[in-house]
């Protein structure tokens, strides 16, 4: 079975979307490498990355801004005119080209509509694109049961799959005895990712801890402006323990997920929320909010509570950082939530969904 796969999310800056692509296309050659009847053949949108010779596979000329407009007016051209003949097309990021062949579009999930005016405009054409998959008969991928009743609701979707993206097993942190507690939180600073309400709950438990860090990792977000106006109306000696790390690599990210005390994780709405599951792999306690899918990935290996609940927040936060008890517990039952999350079943799940199209 040979399959096209839109690479483009590997391109610039890696999101969670280029992670689960990354991560995907690594597990789909390690089964090909077993012997499993898959190729891949990867394609990539971006003329950018074509000018600074970075595309991954072949590319399509095609501006990925104005793909989901050309398809729809010319209804094509067909993918297979530039990775040659395939079984299955797999559009990896809400977009999947025309093609004789089975489509497959993954919705990560449906952010753009909950904030429209913060959306930039490549994610607010995403509604549309989803409409038009939708309305040419391609089948939906959803990251989790909550998107997948999303897509449904919103678009009357008649064949919705749901396979959950993976987690690599992860070794401990080296949290040093005797240094400060450090809360983690990881994200571009996105109105929707609640980091003004982590740092408003910071202010709070900073009162009462005078050794407790925050340290917020990612690029700026379209909330960046009232991120910095909210550290500067702490006082003085608890913004002091504010650290802003903004875009770090792979390697580092996953040593400062293992050392944190705890990973918090604010979000007031998440499809399915890797860097939660990302945490409990490491052994990391975790608190979060209901926000979206977050219940369904991490069952009771959290603390949650209500997205925007500052106060609830802070509380929950200063009963992790002041029992020990709780936190073995939070580290023992992420461990286990996080062993169903793997990158080979993600793999594997998305293969019946392949197979069933033949």
């Amino acid at each position: 079975m040979r399959v096209a796969l839109d690479a483009t999310p590997l391109i610039g800056t890696r999101t969670g979307i280029g992670v689960f692509v990354a991560e995907l296309l690594r597990s789909m050659q390690a089964l090909e490498q077993q012997g499993v009847d898959i190729e891949t053949a990867p394609y990539t949108l971006s003329v950018g990355a074509r000018l600074r010779g970075k595309t991954e596979g072949v590319w399509v000329p095609i501006p990925a801004g104005k793909a989901a407009t050309i398809w729809r007016r010319f209804k094509g051209p067909r993918i297979e005119r530039f990775v040659g003949e395939v079984d299955v097309v797999h559009g990896t990021n809400y977009l999947v080209p025309p093609s004789n062949h089975p489509r497959l579009v993954t919705v990560h999930d449906l952010s753009f509509l909950r904030e429209p005016v913060a959306a930039s405009a490549p994610i607010a054409r995403f509604d549309r694109a989803v409409v038009d998959a939708v309305n040419t008969g391609a089948v939906i991928h959803a990251i989790s049961n909550y998107v997948a009743d999303e897509i449904r609701d919103r678009y009357a979707a008649p064949d919705v799959r749901v396979v959950y993206p993976g987690v690599h097993p992860r070794p401990s942190g080296t949290e040093p005895l005797g240094t400060s507690p450090v809360l983690v939180t990881l994200g571009a600073t996105q109105r929707r990712k609640g980091i003004n309400d982590l740092i408003g709950a910071f202010g709070l438990i900073g009162q009462a801890n005078k050794n407790v860090e925050l340290h917020i990792i990612g690029p700026a977000g379209d909330d960046e402006n009232r991120t910095n106006q909210s550290i500067e109306l702490l006082p003085a000696s608890i913004a002091a323990r504010v650290q802003r790390i903004g875009f770090v690599d792979d390697e580092e990210r996953d040593r400062r997920i293992a050392d944190a005390t705890i990973l918090v994780h604010p979000s007031h709405y998440e499809g399915f929320g890797l860097p939660v599951v990302e945490a409990m792999a490491s052994g990391t306690p975790v608190v979060t909010t209901t926000g979206g899918a977050i219940p369904e990935i991490v069952g009771d290996a959290a603390l949650m509570v209500d997205p925007g609940d500052v106060d609830a927040l802070a509380s929950a936060l200063g009963h992790v950082l002041g029992d020990e008890q709780t936190r073995a517990h939070l580290i023992q039952v992420g461990r286990d939530r996080a062993a169903r999350f793997s990158w080979a079943d993600t793999a594997s799940g998305l293969m019946e969904v392949y197979d069933s199209f033949l």
